[in-house]
């Protein structure tokens, strides 16, 4: 089964003032390359798919890894869709994509072994794993059916956060090609399909990956994503200058 990974580092980038944050410097490299190097032994392909500003900024030459711009804006899912759709002729016609979020640090390569000896594993009836880990205090975390997940919560948005629970790791797992026309059923719930791929309006809303579980969950043409347990603090995530150096100084010292 050829398992594909692609990178989506296609953010704005607000609240880091505007730099992408999957190009930040960690030391010797930057965040994406370190991600590329890590999962170069699980994958046959990897790409990374930046915004049309980080493209032509020049960020991703030299990478090695296949790189794609698209329009930005319209969240996560909506970003992951548009590639997909970009390079759907460049992959197997059956297979798995593994997609993470190329603002996360990678801390080892285990997360990218694990997810693919999970999905080397697949059932017929699996189509979506998440990689989870039991975090403290997550800002968002996962009502679940056993291995399902049922609904996804934030903690800006409950009155009474969980002080602990099963949160993703930046990390994902999707049959292919069947996850492009899940992600399109989801684009047409929301009512996105309408407009033109290449324009962005945030008064539109956003297609964000974990809203979207609830909606697959609840829908019987598609199957219900799974959670796959991931070691602990393998993942790091980071929002400003001194958050990053914080992350920087614990992987020096361990």
């Amino acid at each position: 089964m050829n398992h594909s990974l692609v990178i989506i580092a296609s953010g704005k980038s607000t609240r880091f003032g505007g730099f992408p944050k999957a190009f930040c410097s960690l030391g010797k490299m930057r965040n994406v390359e370190r991600t590329i190097a890590l999962a170069k032994p699980y994958f046959e392909e990897i790409f990374v798919v930046v915004n049309q500003e980080t493209y032509a900024a020049g960020f991703c030459d030299q990478l090695d890894a296949k790189t794609i711009s698209i329009v930005t804006g319209q969240g996560d899912a909506d970003s992951l869709l548009k590639a997909l759709q970009q390079i759907r002729m460049q992959l197997e016609a059956s297979g798995v994509v593994v997609a993470c979020w190329g603002d996360a640090i990678f801390v080892s390569e285990e997360p990218f072994r694990k997810m693919k000896e999970y999905t080397e594993a697949w059932n017929t009836e699996t189509g979506i794993l998440v990689g989870c880990s039991v975090d403290q205090e997550p800002y968002a975390w996962f009502e679940t059916n056993g291995n399902m997940i049922c609904r996804s919560h934030f903690r800006k948005l409950e009155s009474n956060p969980c002080s602990e629970g099963l949160h993703d790791q930046s990390i994902f797992a999707f049959r292919f090609p069947q996850i492009i026309s899940y992600l399109e059923q989801y684009k047409k719930y929301l009512g996105l399909d309408v407009y033109d791929q290449d324009t962005y309006e945030a008064s539109r809303g956003e297609m964000k990956l974990l809203d979207a579980f609830a909606y697959f969950y609840d829908t019987e043409s598609i199957p219900a994503a799974e959670w796959r347990m991931l070691p602990g603090n393998l993942v790091q995530a980071f929002n400003t200058k001194e958050e990053l150096d914080q992350i920087i100084k614990s992987m020096v010292e361990n």
